[in-house]
């Protein structure tokens, strides 16, 4: 049974680097990947519109991820409000460094950690207009 996962990058495939924040990755690497078989097939990149978003990259782009029907997000970190939007939608949430693919493969063979809890703090993105401060 295949799943479609969905991997921050920067500039896609399965030879890039998992991205170190979701909302913010340039691109993101699709990929549909068989637990039982640890087969990879059929990855394809898009561009993560959000990216430079001045506010809500994260949201922006977890809309993105059900979109795109993503049943799991490998990411070094994903921000609180983009992990309600997933939550949300049922979608599963791992913590990944390092190389794509082998990132994949680790999910698949059960070796990644969920994220339960974001980092950062709610409503305090880093937008380029506001630097991550707030202007209340």
């Amino acid at each position: 049974m295949f799943m479609k996962v969905l991997i921050s990058t920067e500039k896609g495939g399965l030879s890039d680097s998992v991205f170190p924040v979701f909302g913010r990755s340039p691109t993101f690497t699709i990929v549909n990947a068989d637990k039982n078989s640890r087969k990879i097939e059929n990855a394809k990149v898009i561009q993560n519109p959000a990216y430079q978003a001045g506010g809500g990259a994260g949201v922006a782009a977890a809309q993105n991820a059900i979109n795109q029907g993503a049943q799991a997000i490998i990411s070094g970190s994903c921000g609180p409000n983009a992990l309600i939007v997933l939550n949300q939608a049922g979608i599963e949430i791992y913590s990944g460094n390092g190389n794509v693919k082998k990132a994949v493969e680790s999910l698949l063979e059960g070796k990644l950690s969920k994220t339960n809890s974001g980092t950062g703090q709610k409503n305090f993105g880093f937008g380029r207009r506001k630097m991550g401060r707030r202007f209340d």
